[in-house]
């Protein structure tokens, strides 16, 4: 059951993400989209509509019944929490389920507030048999401390969007649109995708999941100039030269990198490693970590460095004499700090140094060790 749960939760998540680039699309400058903040999805505009959407997504086909716990459930957080959607215009359900044919949601837009409000609060006052999850919503929204003013509000703004299906349905609206430029659907499925990717990753940076308008834009033209020519940008160069400081070194002589090269008796190495290191930090903390995309690739560098030398590790492991293992680690170091930069996606000319300063950075990060007799 465990697997099932976060099988769902992970479908869920995703499905939520395509959700906010599909939001994201619809922004306005000075617009901006949060998740996992007020809701699932919120739209923040200062000159359109704000959008509160949940987003409710089913592996199997599901109808949405009056008393669905799916409806009330979304309506009691919207009206227990009021203060915080004040300034939301539109407050959405977007799910994959189906409306019911006998539901009242089906003429919802034909209401105005006041007949929605009446309509709504009858659906419960008929007691029901099997309605314990309902009965419990509806009677905590009609409670003593019941305030139909609140409740008029949120069910004024309540919009539900049905039928959700499938992302690819709901991306063809913008094919012939906003990915026209790529050509072909195959096309905008992998660009779609390498989107969906970027985005899902904003938490860990961010703490939190946002961007703006001109953090979108700035994404979205990155990887249209990916996709649509082969686009690559010099690696920034300002630091190849860089000799760090007292203060820097006497900081870095006490890091985890260095004191693997001391387990493996290279002290003449050191030196270098804390330039290579020191280099490589200032380079990526100026040149990828202000751009999304440039992030992802030093990621996906990063982590096929760390295979290969996992790799070559394990293969000097195998050749290795149990009594020399201390000249088959210093081997392994000096190969490493030879291997020839491998490219970064998007970038045209890696560097040595850089490469080098990675691979420390592995190092430190416990990623990797280079005494032979290690099983990391």
């Amino acid at each position: 059951m465990a697997t099932n749960d976060n099988t769902l939760k992970s479908l869920g998540l995703i499905y939520q993400a395509y959700i906010g680039l599909i939001k994201s699309l619809e922004m306005n400058p000075n617009d901006k989209i949060i998740m996992e903040h007020l809701g699932d999805v919120t739209l923040i505009s200062l000159s359109h509509s704000s959008q509160q959407v949940e987003v409710k997504h089913h592996l199997e086909e599901t109808t949405l019944s009056d008393r669905s716990q799916e409806i009330w459930n979304t309506v009691w957080n919207w009206y227990n929490n009021y203060d915080e959607y004040v300034d939301i215009d539109r407050m959405i359900l977007f799910t994959t389920a189906k409306i019911s044919q006998k539901s009242i949601l089906r003429s919802w837009e034909t209401m105005d507030i006041d007949s929605r409000y009446h309509v709504f609060k009858a659906i419960g006052e008929a007691q029901k048999k099997n309605e314990k999850g309902f009965r419990s919503t509806y009677n905590k929204i009609f409670s003593s401390n019941h305030n139909p003013q609140k409740l008029r509000s949120v069910l004024g703004r309540f919009e539900v969007l049905s039928e959700q299906q499938t992302i690819k349905s709901i991306l063809n609206k913008y094919y012939k649109t906003t990915f026209k430029f790529l050509g072909d659907e195959k096309r905008m499925e992998e660009f779609v995708s390498s989107l969906i990717g970027v985005l899902l990753t904003l938490p860990i940076r961010q703490n939190q999941w946002e961007i703006s308008y001109d953090d979108f834009n700035e994404l979205f033209n990155n990887f249209a100039r990916r996709f649509s020519d082969k686009f690559e940008t010099p690696l920034q160069l300002s630091f190849e030269d860089y000799e760090p400081t007292i203060s820097e070194k006497q900081f870095l002589s006490k890091k985890r990198f260095v004191s693997e090269i001391k387990r493996i008796d290279m002290p003449d190495e050191i030196t270098d490693a804390i330039n290579d290191y020191c280099r490589a930090n200032k380079t990526i903390i100026s040149f990828f970590e202000s751009n999304i995309v440039r992030s992802k690739d030093l990621k996906d560098y990063r982590k096929e460095l760390q295979k290969t030398l996992s790799f070559n590790k394990k293969i000097a492991k195998l050749k290795s004499d149990s009594k020399k293992i201390l000249v088959a680690s210093k081997t392994l170091y000096l190969e490493s700090m030879a291997m020839e930069a491998r490219p970064i996606n998007g970038i045209i000319n890696n560097r040595d140094f850089f490469q080098r300063g990675v691979i420390h950075s592995i190092v430190d990060d416990k990623e990797l060790t280079w005494y032979i007799g290690d099983d990391k």
